[in-house]
Protein backbone atom coordinates (compact mmCIF):
# COMPACT_ATOMS: atom_id res chain seq x y z
CA UNK A 1 0.00 0.00 0.00
CA UNK A 2 1.73 3.34 -0.68
CA UNK A 3 0.93 6.96 0.60
CA UNK A 4 -2.94 7.54 1.40
CA UNK A 5 -3.47 10.61 3.49
CA UNK A 6 -6.88 13.04 4.49
CA UNK A 7 -6.17 16.34 6.15
CA UNK A 8 -9.15 17.02 8.41
CA UNK A 9 -9.28 17.78 12.40
CA UNK A 10 -11.43 18.39 15.11
CA UNK A 11 -11.08 20.04 18.47
CA UNK A 12 -10.64 17.43 21.25
CA UNK A 13 -9.51 14.07 18.74
CA UNK A 14 -6.29 12.88 19.48
CA UNK A 15 -3.89 11.39 16.88
CA UNK A 16 -2.65 8.09 17.25
CA UNK A 17 -0.52 5.26 15.44
CA UNK A 18 -0.79 1.63 14.59
CA UNK A 19 2.30 -0.22 12.79
CA UNK A 20 1.76 -3.59 11.27
CA UNK A 21 5.24 -5.28 10.80
CA UNK A 22 5.53 -7.47 8.04
CA UNK A 23 4.46 -10.92 9.26
CA UNK A 24 1.21 -8.75 10.13
CA UNK A 25 0.59 -7.80 6.58
CA UNK A 26 -1.59 -11.03 6.14
CA UNK A 27 -4.20 -9.67 7.92
CA UNK A 28 -4.04 -5.93 6.58
CA UNK A 29 -7.30 -5.47 5.13
CA UNK A 30 -8.77 -7.18 7.80
CA UNK A 31 -7.23 -4.80 10.19
CA UNK A 32 -8.10 -1.41 8.49
CA UNK A 33 -11.39 -2.32 7.64
CA UNK A 34 -12.07 -3.22 11.69
CA UNK A 35 -10.39 -0.03 12.64
CA UNK A 36 -11.99 2.36 10.39
CA UNK A 37 -14.99 1.69 12.38
CA UNK A 38 -13.92 2.91 14.97
CA UNK A 39 -10.90 5.88 14.45
CA UNK A 40 -10.66 7.64 11.62
CA UNK A 41 -7.50 6.69 9.27
CA UNK A 42 -5.99 9.47 8.47
CA UNK A 43 -2.93 8.49 6.59
CA UNK A 44 -1.48 4.87 5.68
CA UNK A 45 2.47 4.45 4.67
CA UNK A 46 4.29 1.56 3.85
CA UNK A 47 8.41 1.83 5.14
CA UNK A 48 11.00 0.00 5.52
CA UNK A 49 14.15 0.37 8.00
CA UNK A 50 16.95 1.79 6.35
CA UNK A 51 19.03 -0.77 8.37
CA UNK A 52 18.65 -4.33 8.75
CA UNK A 53 15.92 -5.37 10.82
CA UNK A 54 17.42 -6.25 13.70
CA UNK A 55 19.14 -2.83 14.59
CA UNK A 56 15.91 -1.41 13.37
CA UNK A 57 13.91 -3.26 15.85
CA UNK A 58 16.07 -2.13 18.55
CA UNK A 59 16.35 1.71 17.40
CA UNK A 60 12.62 2.16 17.44
CA UNK A 61 11.74 0.16 21.17
CA UNK A 62 15.06 1.06 22.43
CA UNK A 63 16.40 -0.37 25.96
CA UNK A 64 12.54 -2.16 26.57
CA UNK A 65 13.58 -5.05 24.16
CA UNK A 66 15.93 -7.45 25.41
CA UNK A 67 16.14 -9.20 21.87
CA UNK A 68 15.87 -7.51 18.71
CA UNK A 69 16.83 -11.01 16.35
CA UNK A 70 13.86 -12.60 18.22
CA UNK A 71 11.29 -9.68 17.24
CA UNK A 72 12.70 -9.98 13.54
CA UNK A 73 12.08 -13.46 13.63
CA UNK A 74 8.74 -13.20 14.80
CA UNK A 75 7.44 -9.66 13.41
CA UNK A 76 9.29 -9.75 10.26
CA UNK A 77 12.50 -8.34 8.35
CA UNK A 78 9.87 -6.71 5.28
CA UNK A 79 8.40 -3.14 4.57
CA UNK A 80 5.92 -2.68 7.52
CA UNK A 81 2.78 -0.02 6.96
CA UNK A 82 2.18 2.95 9.38
CA UNK A 83 -1.45 3.85 10.08
CA UNK A 84 -2.11 7.28 11.84
CA UNK A 85 -5.56 7.76 13.27
CA UNK A 86 -7.66 10.08 14.60
CA UNK A 87 -9.92 9.43 17.74
CA UNK A 88 -13.03 11.29 17.84
CA UNK A 89 -13.85 10.40 21.26
CA UNK A 90 -11.16 9.20 22.98
CA UNK A 91 -11.88 7.70 26.27
CA UNK A 92 -9.17 8.15 28.93
CA UNK A 93 -7.89 6.10 32.14
CA UNK A 94 -4.98 4.46 34.48
CA UNK A 95 -3.64 1.41 33.10
CA UNK A 96 -0.98 -1.09 33.14
CA UNK A 97 1.20 -2.75 29.96
CA UNK A 98 4.00 -4.68 31.06
CA UNK A 99 6.14 -3.14 33.03
CA UNK A 100 4.70 0.47 32.12
CA UNK A 101 2.07 2.12 34.26
CA UNK A 102 0.31 4.78 32.79
CA UNK A 103 -1.91 7.21 34.68
CA UNK A 104 -4.14 8.34 32.18
CA UNK A 105 -3.56 6.43 28.64
CA UNK A 106 -6.66 6.26 25.75
CA UNK A 107 -7.92 2.99 26.89
CA UNK A 108 -9.85 2.96 23.20
CA UNK A 109 -6.78 2.89 21.22
CA UNK A 110 -5.39 0.15 24.14
CA UNK A 111 -8.37 -1.96 23.25
CA UNK A 112 -8.40 -1.46 19.09
CA UNK A 113 -4.19 -2.44 19.67
CA UNK A 114 -5.17 -5.37 21.54
CA UNK A 115 -7.96 -6.18 19.03
CA UNK A 116 -5.11 -6.06 16.06
CA UNK A 117 -2.80 -8.29 17.62
CA UNK A 118 -5.32 -11.07 18.23
CA UNK A 119 -6.03 -10.67 14.34
CA UNK A 120 -2.58 -10.11 13.48
CA UNK A 121 -1.79 -13.66 15.41
CA UNK A 122 0.84 -13.83 18.37
CA UNK A 123 4.15 -12.48 19.40
CA UNK A 124 2.96 -8.27 19.23
CA UNK A 125 3.03 -8.22 15.21
CA UNK A 126 1.57 -4.85 15.73
CA UNK A 127 2.62 -2.08 17.64
CA UNK A 128 0.35 1.14 18.91
CA UNK A 129 0.53 4.25 20.76
CA UNK A 130 -1.49 4.87 24.33
CA UNK A 131 -0.32 8.18 25.29
CA UNK A 132 0.06 11.47 23.36
CA UNK A 133 3.62 11.38 24.42
CA UNK A 134 4.01 7.57 22.66
CA UNK A 135 2.35 9.23 19.64
CA UNK A 136 4.72 12.62 19.89
CA UNK A 137 7.71 10.07 20.00
CA UNK A 138 7.58 7.43 17.38
CA UNK A 139 5.85 9.55 14.57
CA UNK A 140 8.58 11.36 14.63
CA UNK A 141 11.08 9.08 14.43
CA UNK A 142 9.12 7.23 11.64
CA UNK A 143 8.34 10.33 9.38
CA UNK A 144 10.67 13.16 10.95
CA UNK A 145 7.21 15.47 11.01
CA UNK A 146 6.59 16.78 14.31
CA UNK A 147 2.92 15.63 16.68
CA UNK A 148 2.42 19.86 16.16
CA UNK A 149 2.80 19.51 12.40
CA UNK A 150 0.47 16.15 12.42
CA UNK A 151 -1.91 18.10 14.41
CA UNK A 152 -2.00 21.03 11.79
CA UNK A 153 -2.13 18.99 9.21
CA UNK A 154 -0.98 16.08 7.54
CA UNK A 155 2.25 16.78 5.86
CA UNK A 156 2.56 16.44 2.08
CA UNK A 157 5.13 14.17 0.05
CA UNK A 158 6.83 10.85 0.64
CA UNK A 159 6.54 10.33 4.35
CA UNK A 160 9.03 7.71 4.08
CA UNK A 161 11.84 9.71 2.17
CA UNK A 162 12.00 11.10 5.67
CA UNK A 163 12.97 7.89 7.78
CA UNK A 164 16.49 7.34 7.29
CA UNK A 165 17.12 11.29 8.60
CA UNK A 166 14.96 10.98 11.39
CA UNK A 167 16.49 7.64 12.19
CA UNK A 168 20.09 8.45 12.72
CA UNK A 169 19.24 10.86 15.46
CA UNK A 170 18.96 10.21 19.27
CA UNK A 171 15.33 10.66 20.05
CA UNK A 172 14.59 11.85 24.08
CA UNK A 173 14.09 9.07 26.33
CA UNK A 174 12.81 11.11 29.05
CA UNK A 175 11.42 14.58 29.48
CA UNK A 176 14.49 16.11 28.49
CA UNK A 177 14.89 20.06 27.35
CA UNK A 178 16.39 20.18 23.61
CA UNK A 179 19.78 21.68 25.19
CA UNK A 180 19.81 18.08 27.41
CA UNK A 181 21.09 16.41 23.69
CA UNK A 182 24.63 17.23 22.14
CA UNK A 183 24.38 17.44 17.96
CA UNK A 184 25.79 13.92 17.96
CA UNK A 185 23.12 12.43 20.10
CA UNK A 186 24.92 12.35 23.59
CA UNK A 187 23.84 13.90 27.06
CA UNK A 188 25.47 17.54 27.09
CA UNK A 189 27.54 16.85 30.41
CA UNK A 190 30.35 19.25 30.39
CA UNK A 191 33.49 18.32 32.77
CA UNK A 192 32.85 14.55 33.10
CA UNK A 193 35.31 13.04 35.33
CA UNK A 194 35.22 9.28 36.09
CA UNK A 195 35.37 8.02 39.72
CA UNK A 196 34.12 4.13 39.30
CA UNK A 197 33.68 1.72 36.61
CA UNK A 198 32.66 -1.90 36.11
CA UNK A 199 30.94 -2.42 39.36
CA UNK A 200 28.43 -5.25 39.22
CA UNK A 201 25.58 -4.25 35.93
CA UNK A 202 27.29 -0.57 35.15
CA UNK A 203 30.42 0.58 32.88
CA UNK A 204 30.73 3.66 34.86
CA UNK A 205 29.95 6.37 36.83
CA UNK A 206 31.03 9.81 36.33
CA UNK A 207 30.73 13.35 37.81
CA UNK A 208 29.81 16.39 35.62
CA UNK A 209 27.99 19.61 35.11
CA UNK A 210 24.39 19.79 33.10
CA UNK A 211 23.12 22.85 32.48
CA UNK A 212 24.99 24.48 35.04
CA UNK A 213 24.04 21.81 37.37
CA UNK A 214 26.21 19.43 39.16
CA UNK A 215 25.35 15.80 37.88
CA UNK A 216 26.16 12.01 38.49
CA UNK A 217 26.00 10.03 35.09
CA UNK A 218 25.81 6.31 35.22
CA UNK A 219 25.84 4.51 31.99
CA UNK A 220 25.43 0.75 31.45
CA UNK A 221 25.49 -1.49 28.67
CA UNK A 222 24.30 -4.72 30.50
CA UNK A 223 21.27 -4.31 32.31
CA UNK A 224 20.42 -1.10 29.67
CA UNK A 225 16.87 -1.06 30.84
CA UNK A 226 17.28 -0.96 34.39
CA UNK A 227 18.86 2.66 33.37
CA UNK A 228 15.47 3.72 32.19
CA UNK A 229 13.99 2.02 34.98
CA UNK A 230 15.73 4.26 37.82
CA UNK A 231 14.76 7.43 36.01
CA UNK A 232 11.41 6.55 35.95
CA UNK A 233 11.36 4.98 39.41
CA UNK A 234 13.10 8.37 40.88
CA UNK A 235 10.91 10.64 38.96
CA UNK A 236 7.83 8.85 40.69
CA UNK A 237 9.48 9.38 44.33
CA UNK A 238 10.53 12.62 43.43
CA UNK A 239 7.14 13.27 42.41
CA UNK A 240 5.72 11.94 45.67
CA UNK A 241 8.17 13.91 47.97
CA UNK A 242 10.84 15.50 46.41
CA UNK A 243 12.85 15.43 49.71
CA UNK A 244 13.57 12.00 49.41
CA UNK A 245 15.57 11.46 46.20
CA UNK A 246 18.32 13.15 44.06
CA UNK A 247 16.23 15.09 41.44
CA UNK A 248 16.34 12.74 38.54
CA UNK A 249 17.66 15.32 35.55
CA UNK A 250 17.23 12.60 32.40
CA UNK A 251 17.84 9.16 30.84
CA UNK A 252 19.21 8.70 26.79
CA UNK A 253 19.63 4.96 24.88
CA UNK A 254 22.64 5.09 22.71
CA UNK A 255 21.16 2.36 19.52
CA UNK A 256 24.77 2.12 18.29
CA UNK A 257 26.28 0.44 21.42
CA UNK A 258 22.97 -0.38 22.92
CA UNK A 259 23.96 1.45 25.64
CA UNK A 260 21.92 3.59 28.32
CA UNK A 261 22.65 6.48 30.29
CA UNK A 262 21.19 8.15 33.03
CA UNK A 263 21.62 11.74 34.75
CA UNK A 264 20.60 13.03 37.89
CA UNK A 265 21.82 16.20 40.49
CA UNK A 266 24.56 15.19 42.67
CA UNK A 267 24.27 15.00 46.19
CA UNK A 268 26.70 17.60 48.39
CA UNK A 269 26.97 15.49 51.14
CA UNK A 270 28.27 12.21 52.87
CA UNK A 271 26.62 9.06 53.30
CA UNK A 272 24.80 7.75 56.34
CA UNK A 273 27.11 5.04 57.13
CA UNK A 274 29.96 8.22 56.71
CA UNK A 275 28.18 10.38 59.09
CA UNK A 276 27.34 7.28 61.72
CA UNK A 277 31.70 6.87 61.52
CA UNK A 278 32.30 10.49 63.01
CA UNK A 279 28.98 10.12 65.34
CA UNK A 280 25.53 11.22 64.79
CA UNK A 281 24.02 13.84 67.57
CA UNK A 282 20.48 13.57 68.92
CA UNK A 283 19.46 16.19 67.11
CA UNK A 284 20.49 15.19 63.91
CA UNK A 285 18.76 11.75 64.54
CA UNK A 286 15.48 13.13 65.12
CA UNK A 287 16.04 14.96 61.51
CA UNK A 288 17.10 11.30 59.77
CA UNK A 289 13.95 9.77 61.35
CA UNK A 290 11.74 12.48 59.99
CA UNK A 291 13.69 11.82 56.67
CA UNK A 292 13.12 7.72 57.27
CA UNK A 293 9.69 8.31 57.56
CA UNK A 294 8.82 10.57 54.98
CA UNK A 295 11.19 7.77 52.36
CA UNK A 296 8.48 5.44 54.13
CA UNK A 297 5.79 7.46 53.02
CA UNK A 298 6.45 8.03 49.58
CA UNK A 299 7.19 4.73 48.95
CA UNK A 300 4.34 3.26 50.32
CA UNK A 301 1.88 5.48 48.34
CA UNK A 302 4.05 4.83 45.19
CA UNK A 303 3.96 1.07 45.40
CA UNK A 304 7.61 1.11 45.23
CA UNK A 305 10.43 -1.06 46.56
CA UNK A 306 13.91 0.07 46.72
CA UNK A 307 15.13 -3.64 47.83
CA UNK A 308 18.36 -2.20 48.11
CA UNK A 309 17.55 0.39 51.54
CA UNK A 310 21.18 1.04 53.93
CA UNK A 311 23.58 3.20 55.05
CA UNK A 312 25.72 3.76 51.81
CA UNK A 313 22.52 4.83 49.41
CA UNK A 314 21.21 7.56 51.96
CA UNK A 315 22.97 10.66 51.37
CA UNK A 316 22.71 13.82 52.80
CA UNK A 317 21.96 16.43 51.09
CA UNK A 318 22.33 20.43 51.27
CA UNK A 319 18.82 21.13 52.01
CA UNK A 320 19.88 19.02 55.08
CA UNK A 321 17.73 15.87 54.23
CA UNK A 322 18.67 12.39 53.40
CA UNK A 323 17.96 11.04 49.91
CA UNK A 324 18.16 7.95 49.03
CA UNK A 325 19.94 6.36 45.58
CA UNK A 326 20.72 3.78 43.43
CA UNK A 327 16.68 2.88 42.05
CA UNK A 328 17.83 1.35 39.32
CA UNK A 329 16.68 -2.07 40.46
CA UNK A 330 13.69 -0.75 42.27
CA UNK A 331 10.33 -2.37 41.06
CA UNK A 332 6.95 -1.70 40.98
CA UNK A 333 5.14 -4.00 43.49
CA UNK A 334 1.85 -3.76 41.23
CA UNK A 335 3.84 -4.35 38.16
CA UNK A 336 6.75 -6.42 38.83
CA UNK A 337 9.65 -7.13 36.24
CA UNK A 338 13.16 -7.59 36.54
CA UNK A 339 15.53 -6.29 33.98
CA UNK A 340 16.08 -8.75 31.32
CA UNK A 341 19.74 -8.87 32.24
CA UNK A 342 19.08 -10.00 35.90
CA UNK A 343 16.76 -12.28 34.55
CA UNK A 344 19.49 -14.39 32.52
CA UNK A 345 22.25 -13.98 35.48
CA UNK A 346 19.60 -15.12 38.04
CA UNK A 347 22.36 -15.28 41.33
CA UNK A 348 22.79 -11.35 41.07
CA UNK A 349 19.38 -11.60 42.60
CA UNK A 350 19.98 -13.22 45.31
CA UNK A 351 23.36 -12.07 45.95
CA UNK A 352 23.20 -8.10 45.55
CA UNK A 353 20.13 -7.50 47.78
CA UNK A 354 22.26 -8.22 51.18
CA UNK A 355 20.36 -5.55 53.40
CA UNK A 356 17.37 -8.49 53.20
CA UNK A 357 19.10 -11.59 53.63
CA UNK A 358 17.30 -12.37 56.51
CA UNK A 359 14.16 -12.09 55.24
CA UNK A 360 14.78 -15.32 52.85
CA UNK A 361 15.81 -15.68 48.91
CA UNK A 362 13.87 -13.46 46.69
CA UNK A 363 11.82 -11.55 49.50
CA UNK A 364 12.17 -7.92 49.67
CA UNK A 365 11.09 -5.37 52.44
CA UNK A 366 12.34 -1.71 51.84
CA UNK A 367 10.20 -1.27 55.86
CA UNK A 368 12.36 -3.67 57.53
CA UNK A 369 15.24 -2.84 55.94
CA UNK A 370 14.78 1.13 57.15
CA UNK A 371 14.21 0.01 60.38
CA UNK A 372 17.83 -1.56 60.62
CA UNK A 373 18.65 1.66 59.18
CA UNK A 374 17.28 3.74 62.66
CA UNK A 375 18.53 0.52 64.82
CA UNK A 376 22.29 2.12 64.35
CA UNK A 377 21.17 6.03 64.94
CA UNK A 378 20.79 7.53 68.81
CA UNK A 379 17.86 6.14 70.37
CA UNK A 380 15.85 9.48 70.57
CA UNK A 381 12.23 9.32 71.10
CA UNK A 382 11.50 10.34 67.72
CA UNK A 383 13.73 7.73 66.39
CA UNK A 384 12.02 4.73 68.54
CA UNK A 385 8.45 6.24 67.70
CA UNK A 386 9.27 5.98 64.00
CA UNK A 387 10.97 2.64 64.31
CA UNK A 388 7.41 1.73 65.57
CA UNK A 389 5.58 3.01 63.09
CA UNK A 390 8.06 1.18 60.34
CA UNK A 391 7.30 -2.27 62.49
CA UNK A 392 3.63 -2.05 62.58
CA UNK A 393 3.24 -0.90 58.51
CA UNK A 394 6.18 -3.74 57.19
CA UNK A 395 3.73 -7.13 57.23
CA UNK A 396 1.63 -5.40 55.02
CA UNK A 397 5.00 -4.05 53.11
CA UNK A 398 6.70 -7.19 52.06
CA UNK A 399 7.29 -8.50 48.24
CA UNK A 400 8.08 -12.21 47.35
CA UNK A 401 9.44 -12.69 44.19
CA UNK A 402 7.22 -15.51 42.16
CA UNK A 403 8.79 -18.65 42.36
CA UNK A 404 11.25 -19.82 38.98
CA UNK A 405 11.03 -23.47 38.59
CA UNK A 406 14.75 -24.60 39.02
CA UNK A 407 16.36 -21.33 41.12
CA UNK A 408 16.34 -23.57 44.63
CA UNK A 409 18.07 -26.39 43.20
CA UNK A 410 21.05 -23.82 41.16
CA UNK A 411 21.36 -21.95 44.13
CA UNK A 412 22.01 -25.46 46.00
CA UNK A 413 24.49 -25.95 44.00
CA UNK A 414 26.09 -22.36 44.00
CA UNK A 415 26.53 -22.79 47.91
CA UNK A 416 28.13 -25.77 46.69
CA UNK A 417 30.63 -23.72 45.00
CA UNK A 418 30.82 -21.40 47.63
CA UNK A 419 31.79 -23.47 50.27
CA UNK A 420 34.87 -24.81 47.74
CA UNK A 421 36.16 -20.94 47.44
CA UNK A 422 36.09 -20.76 51.42
CA UNK A 423 38.23 -23.76 51.54
CA UNK A 424 40.27 -21.99 49.22
CA UNK A 425 40.32 -18.87 50.47
CA UNK A 426 41.59 -20.05 54.25
CA UNK A 427 44.08 -18.00 54.29
CA UNK A 428 42.48 -14.48 52.80
CA UNK A 429 40.27 -13.64 55.62
CA UNK A 430 38.59 -10.55 53.70
CA UNK A 431 37.80 -12.74 50.66
CA UNK A 432 36.58 -15.71 52.82
CA UNK A 433 34.34 -13.48 54.85
CA UNK A 434 32.75 -12.01 51.69
CA UNK A 435 32.12 -15.99 50.60
CA UNK A 436 30.26 -16.82 54.32
CA UNK A 437 28.00 -13.73 53.72
CA UNK A 438 27.16 -14.68 50.29
CA UNK A 439 27.10 -17.98 51.34
CA UNK A 440 24.65 -17.20 54.11
CA UNK A 441 22.22 -15.40 51.87
CA UNK A 442 22.09 -18.14 49.12
CA UNK A 443 21.25 -20.77 52.15
CA UNK A 444 18.67 -18.89 53.47
CA UNK A 445 14.71 -20.47 52.42
CA UNK A 446 12.64 -18.44 49.92
CA UNK A 447 9.52 -19.48 51.96
CA UNK A 448 10.11 -18.97 55.47
CA UNK A 449 13.51 -17.25 55.92
CA UNK A 450 15.11 -20.11 58.11
CA UNK A 451 18.80 -20.68 57.47
CA UNK A 452 21.03 -24.17 56.86
CA UNK A 453 23.87 -24.03 59.29
CA UNK A 454 27.24 -23.51 57.43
Amino acid sequence: MGNECTSQSSAGAELHLLVLWANARFAEKKILAAISGEVEIVCTQEMRFPCEAEQGYRRFYGPSLPDSRHKAVKCGRGPFLLVVVRDHSPEFGPCVIGFMRYEEANLKMLRLKTRCREMAGRHHRVHGTVTSDEFARDVEMLTGHTAAEWNEGVPQGDLAMRLPDTWTAVTPQGPFLAAHIAPGGALEVVQRALFLENKYINDSFETGVLLGAPCIVKRSSKAVWSVGNEYRMAARMYAANPATVPRPLAWAYHCADHSAEVVTARVAGPSLADLLKKGVTDAQADGFAADVRALAEALKKEGILHRDLFEENLLLDADGHLKAIDWQLAIDRHSYREDPWVERHWKFLYVVFGVNRELGMGNWNDFHALGKVLARLPQTAAVRETAAWLAAEAPAMGFSRPPRGLTALRLRLYAVSLRLQILLNISRPEKRARLVRRLRTILASPSDGSREEI
